[in-house]
């Protein structure tokens, strides 16, 4: 490809070159082949086994860089887990609940995580700085550090800021479901009926629209759909909890979820606490949020598509 490759699908294997950059977006990504742009690619499991001349950018479920790997400028990590095992010729930033670093780095190497494991092949030409627990750090003594290693202390959430988040995560529910009860209540049936395309539809929308906003900023005529498009954005990832605490307050309820306004409002209510509980919980909190703005921003998304029909029907 002498320009940009740009990919999307449930499952994507990439052994090419590429002239410009590497764009994925999908559920299983294996990237090989030479890049002399950069890689960016958001998915929920991806392997990445390619050679990239500049830098390499990557978010997903599960990350995993093979010892076959080079990228010759920065690499830019985020996932549950991640496994870095290839070469990086400049900078790496990783954070996740496990991160394995076991790989030669050729300048400074920042983490944030749960569990932080630096593994015997880590060869570090910089600093080395952590974020983590320490009685959740191993670092092998065969690994080698040329510069200082700094531990940060982890991030202490205050337990105020998470009650006014979970309050505010309640009204706002109760207020948009009041308001809007028939499309919140179908988003949340998109999201029980579809829900790896709810998942593939809210990646989509939350990575790769910013990218496409930008690009339209850049023509004059494109500014206006650009802070359009961007507005959407913004309102649709704060919104996009509210499909699924409303699904959850749905199955706890079952037969007691009334029908009508007043029982999607018991629901959400129920459902919105539940999710808000979950938010707060140290580690696990954080990723049950991103999981949830992401299914629910996929569901309001897709719901917004498909127009009903005449007898109330959700086009499928």
């Amino acid at each position: 490809v002498p320009g940009d490759a740009i990919m999307t699908g449930r499952t994507l294997t990439f052994n090419g070159s590429v002239g410009g950059d590497y764009l994925g977006f999908g559920g299983n990504q294996a990237i090989g082949g030479h890049i002399h742009g950069s890689v960016r690619a958001v998915g929920g499991e991806i392997n990445a086994m390619m050679s990239v001349d500049r830098n390499a950018t990557i978010a997903g479920g599960h990350v995993s860089v093979d010892s076959a790997a080079v990228v010759g400028g920065n690499a830019y990590l985020a996932g549950a887990n991640v496994d870095m095992e290839g070469a990086v010729h400049g900078s790496l930033m990783a954070t996740g609940g496990q991160l394995t670093i076991n790989g030669p780095v050729g300048r400074d190497v920042e983490l944030s995580g749960g569990d932080i494991i630096i593994g015997p092949r880590a060869q570090i030409a910089g600093n080395l700085s952590y974020r983590a627990d320490k009685d959740h750090v191993r670092i092998d003594p065969r690994a080698h550090v040329a510069g200082t290693t700094t531990a940060l202390p982890p991030i202490q959430k205050s337990g105020m800021g998470g009650l006014i988040w979970l309050l505010g995560l309640v009204v706002a529910g109760i207020v948009v479901v009041a308001l809007v009860p028939r499309f919140t209540t179908e988003a949340a049936e998109i999201l029980y009926q579809r829900p790896t395309r709810s998942a593939l539809t809210g990646l989509g929308w939350i990575f790769l629209l910013p990218i496409a906003m930008v690009i339209a900023a850049v023509t004059v005529i494109g500014i206006p759909l650009a802070i359009v498009g961007m507005a959407s954005w913004v309102l649709i990832l704060v919104l996009g909890e509210l499909p699924v605490g409303l699904w959850i307050g749905k199955k706890l309820l079952r037969d007691r979820a009334r029908p009508g306004r007043n029982g999607a409002i018991f629901s959400i209510f129920v459902g919105g606490l539940i999710l808000g509980l979950l938010g707060v919980i140290p580690s696990i909190g954080t990723i049950v949020k991103i999981v949830a703005a992401i299914f629910g921003a996929g569901a309001i998304v897709l719901r917004s598509w498909e127009a009903p029909d005449a007898g109330g029907a959700r086009a499928v």
